[in-house]
């Protein structure tokens, strides 16, 4: 499953506001936009003044890099990806440590389908590249011997109060957690930005987006949901769902724009990590709404690894974390959709 590509097309952004007339005078939108992670970020705040600068968001995010980015040679993962890492001691509210204890209980939830530990079967297919191609079942089977999160013989850690303890037995382990970074970074800014005081505020980073409070005449945020195509076009994106939202993160992954084909054959760029190989299933693209931009970018690429029904079984038995989505899929090609909300 688990290192995801960025499917920002997926959600459309519908900002339309307007001012009212009994709106205090001295409130205004702030806009801020830049380039992180390989993508591109928007934080729009609505307030009097605004607390924070451009530079100190691209703090924020250059550090992040410096502990996730597996693009990095020099970042704390690529340097624990390397072939001559054994141990290490981290801090545990490093955003190294963060990741690894989250995606740790995701495993956990996920029952395997979601690991951080994919990296090598995503490498070997090539997803992500330009040069994507289908391995062979043999290549496949001596790869998934270096994949497995919870695999003694791969990797171990242990945890006090503020460090973690890592263990690398297996010299061609690696971590990725590309599927949930963006939603953490964003999570991250958002805490960042309440700090400074800010209580209206829209985070936008790769697709991931993140809403706090109100726009002008206070008014929710509006998300629209792609409608799936099999163009790769995005200048001629449709909206299938409108959604308005208030502090809530909203995430999006699919697998119908984001391919590769090969002897008639289209592959998307989702894979199970427990045969490395990609699940065949009617569903197009999964949106879930959650209070954390982190567990809803987790469970929409998970989603997209389980299929329709499985998801639909996880979504009725997880209603006590609050979450909701909205699931495209195909039936005798012809779209439908399964929300939560129904």
């Amino acid at each position: 499953m688990l290192s995801r590509i960025n499917f920002s097309g997926l959600l459309i952004i519908l900002l339309i506001s307007c001012k009212s007339s009994d709106e205090k005078s001295s409130f205004a939108m702030f806009k801020l936009s830049g380039r992180a992670q390989g993508t591109t970020y928007t934080i729009q705040v609505y307030d009097s003044i605004l607390n924070f600068n451009q530079n100190e968001i691209d703090s924020i995010l250059l550090d992040f890099d410096k502990d996730l980015s597996t693009y990095r040679n020099n970042s704390l993962v690529s340097r624990i990806n390397s072939n001559s890492f054994t141990d290490s001691v981290i801090e545990v509210q490093s955003y190294f440590g963060q990741m690894l204890l989250f995606s740790d209980s995701l495993y956990e939830l996920s029952n395997g389908y979601f690991d951080p530990s994919i990296k090598p079967i995503m490498d070997l297919w090539g997803i992500g590249s330009n040069n994507a191609s289908v391995p062979s079942d043999n290549e496949i089977n001596n790869t998934l011997k270096n994949v497995g999160f919870k695999n003694k013989g791969h990797f171990k850690y242990s945890l006090s109060e503020a460090q973690i303890e890592l263990i690398k037995l297996n010299p061609n382990f690696q971590l990725d957690f590309n599927a949930i970074a963006q939603g953490y970074s964003v999570d991250v800014l958002m805490k960042f930005l309440k700090d400074r005081g800010h209580r209206n505020v829209y985070i936008e980073l790769g697709g991931e987006i993140k809403l706090s409070g109100f726009k002008s005449n206070h008014r929710k945020w509006r998300i629209g949901i792609e409608k799936p195509s099999e163009s790769n076009d995005t200048r001629n994106q449709i909206v299938q769902k409108s959604i308005d939202l208030t502090n809530a993160a909203i995430a999006t992954s699919g697998n119908y724009r984001k391919y590769f084909e090969e002897d008639g054959q289209r592959y998307a760029h989702t894979i199970n990590p427990k045969t490395g190989k990609q699940n065949r299933h009617k569903l197009l693209s999964a949106t879930v709404i959650s209070s954390s931009c982190a567990y809803a970018d987790a469970l929409a690429t998970y989603f997209m690894v389980i299929g329709m029904e499985a998801a639909k079984d996880f979504l009725s038995e997880d209603k006590g974390r609050g979450t909701e989505a909205y699931l495209i899929y195909s039936e005798d090609g012809i779209l439908n959709s399964f929300s939560t909300s129904q």
